[in-house]
């Protein structure tokens, strides 16, 4: 499980979350950082949970698109914002990739991950 956020501590809070879960995780800040820490693994993700808005004025998407052509395929992946405008949101609903909204509800995100991986 490759997660994506810029925040420490939501970050922090879903590697804590995962791995209770009972998924190995690898939590990036950035899709640099992401990147650097797939070159040791030969295996792509079992998926991905990105923030939409990341810093710099990537997003989400760009990483999960990143990280799907280094593999050379498609990876299951989620993205979570708690953007409000509507250009936003259309942005990252046109993405095709499903869309969680901030605060995420646990139960939820299990749900949509369990059911990406099914």
């Amino acid at each position: 499980m490759l997660v994506v956020d810029d925040e420490a501590m939501v970050l922090m809070g879903y590697r804590m979350l995962f791995e209770s879960w009972g998924y190995r995780v690898l939590a990036a800040r950035s899709g640099e950082d992401a990147m650097d820490q797939l070159a040791d693994h030969p295996l792509p993700p079992d998926a991905i949970v990105a923030d939409f808005r990341l810093t710099e004025g990537r997003t989400g998407v760009e990483v999960v698109r990143q990280v799907e052509h280094r593999y050379g395929g498609s990876i299951p992946a989620i993205l979570v914002t708690g953007d409000t405008a509507a250009d936003r949101l259309r942005e990252a609903i046109g993405s095709g990739l499903p869309v969680l909204h901030k605060p995420v509800n646990g139960r939820k995100l299990q749900a949509l991950l369990e059911e990406l991986l099914a």
